[in-house]
């Protein structure tokens, strides 16, 4: 069998939350190119489409029960929703430093960095059993020690200390109230899909059934932040 029946929690989850977010993010990132497609709104909006790309991925394998498949799916979903978070990360250092300071080139030289660390990810999985997503587990994912680990220090160190650094330093730099404030506004909005991925990280380590159910909570709050911050 290629599908197979899945509890109403995990229903809910994949096919109402996550897809539902997939949704919105798409509306966003299309809605950011729609305005302008200047390079500081191409990656920004790059972000969300990432982000859908990974959900949508997510809802594809989530009825399979092709072991390789799902588990190779997992592993691409994860590395998308993290290399997503990058292009905030460069948004918020051209818009701190300009895009004279930080070219295309320092841009693809960042980019690249953090993607061969999140290709680190695939031999955690495969070679290590960082991950388990089979029968055993009711196809739900289930990470070990050193690939949620590996996954919390990589985005923490890579993306997360310099983005609270970044977001800090500009916001100073601010003299209008004005602009002060829909900066304020948009790194609270940032808050949500940050606190969701540790989420996960923790969600898919600890595998406590209540736990997913309020990661599902905290999904559902973040698609409704996400609406109301664009």
């Amino acid at each position: 069998m290629v599908l197979f029946e899945m509890d109403v929690v995990r229903f809910i989850q994949i096919y109402i939350v996550q897809l539902g977010m997939g949704i919105v993010v798409v509306f966003i990132g299309l809605l950011i190119l729609k305005r302008s497609t200047k390079r500081l709104n191409q990656i920004f909006a790059t972000f969300y489409l990432l982000v859908a790309a990974a959900t949508i991925t997510n809802v594809i394998y989530a009825s399979l029960t092709i072991r390789w498949v799902v588990k190779a799916l997992h592993v691409l979903t994860v590395i998308l929703f993290w290399y997503a978070t990058l292009y905030i990360l460069v948004f918020c250092l051209i818009v701190y430093k300009s895009e004279t300071v930080i070219t295309v080139k320092r841009n693809n030289v960042i980019a690249l960095i953090y993607f061969v660390l999140l290709l680190v990810m695939a031999p955690i999985a495969y070679l290590m059993d960082g991950i388990t997503i089979n029968e055993t587990t009711d196809w739900k994912p289930v990470w070990n020690l050193a690939f949620a680990v590996y996954a919390f220090l990589l985005i923490s160190v890579y993306i997360v200390i310099p983005l609270i650094y970044l977001l800090i330093k500009t916001y100073r730099t601010f003299e209008d109230d004005e602009l002060k404030r829909r900066w304020k506004f948009f790194a609270l909005g940032l808050f949500p899909y940050f606190l969701d991925l540790y989420l996960i990280t923790f969600s898919n380590f600890i595998n406590d059934p209540t736990f997913r159910l309020i990661y599902i909570c905290v999904c559902f709050l973040t698609i409704l932040w996400c609406n109301s911050s664009n």
